[in-house]
């Protein structure tokens, strides 16, 4: 693991130019503290004699039962599901990222922070084959993938997702590249990235995004 400090836009983009974006997918996270640990690794079993991967696959099937009157379109493989439940904040082994550096860095600075915040980028080169691995939770390896029921917001975020087989465990890899953003220059890098059509309304398509969007451009901060 290489870790970078930039101090520009400029920086920025010089150092993800040296990467082969075909293999680099990119995480943002507003915090150097936070560890990449998927959020059903923080969340303890209900009790402790029960059993993790069970209490897992217990919240996913809530989810797919409970979810069905707020979809237009019906996940067929526990992947999607999973993906689906991802992207709407259910505790799952997945892990977030893009194949855009731009969307990492602005979610890296959208909220605020008094921490220096942190891009990881990582090279991963497989896709798994989910038609040939038909069960997420029979994986026993880290590997990427791209849901097949996609939603307005995965694709404008150009989403992708790594599964963890032990999610309990923080990820490491030497693949992995931690780039700082000092805080000092957040400020800055939200607004250069607003410059490039990279904000609040075009990542998160609809009503919610654009009012949220109105309002940064109307607050003290913008």
């Amino acid at each position: 693991m290489t870790e970078y400090t930039i101090n520009s836009f400029g920086e920025l983009h010089s150092l993800i130019e040296k990467y082969n974006n075909k293999v680099m997918i990119y995480r943002g996270e507003k915090s150097t503290t936070f560890k990449l640990l998927p959020k059903i690794g923080r969340i303890s079993p209900p009790s402790p004699d029960e059993d993790k991967g069970e209490n897992e696959k217990e919240i996913l099937r809530t989810f797919t039962e409970r979810a069905l009157p707020y979809l237009t379109a019906v996940p067929q493989t526990n992947w999607d599901w999973l993906a689906l439940g991802q992207h709407h904040s259910l505790p799952t082994r997945l892990l977030d990222w893009t194949s855009n550096p731009l969307v990492a860095c602005y979610f890296a600075t959208e909220e605020e922070s008094d921490d220096d915040s942190l891009i990881y980028a990582y090279e991963i080169k497989l896709f798994i084959s989910t038609n040939d691995n038909p069960d997420p939770f029979l994986y026993k390896r880290v590997g990427k993938f791209i849901p097949r029921h996609i939603t307005s917001r995965i694709t404008s975020q150009s989403g992708i997702f790594t599964i963890h087989p032990n999610p309990y465990q923080p990820f490491t890899s030497d693949k992995i590249d931690r780039i700082i953003i000092p805080n000092k220059i957040r400020y800055t890098l939200k607004k250069t990235l607003n410059r490039y059509g990279i904000n609040r309304v075009s990542l998160f398509p609809g009503l919610d995004g654009l009012a949220k969007h109105i309002q940064w451009e109307n607050s003290d901060e913008h």
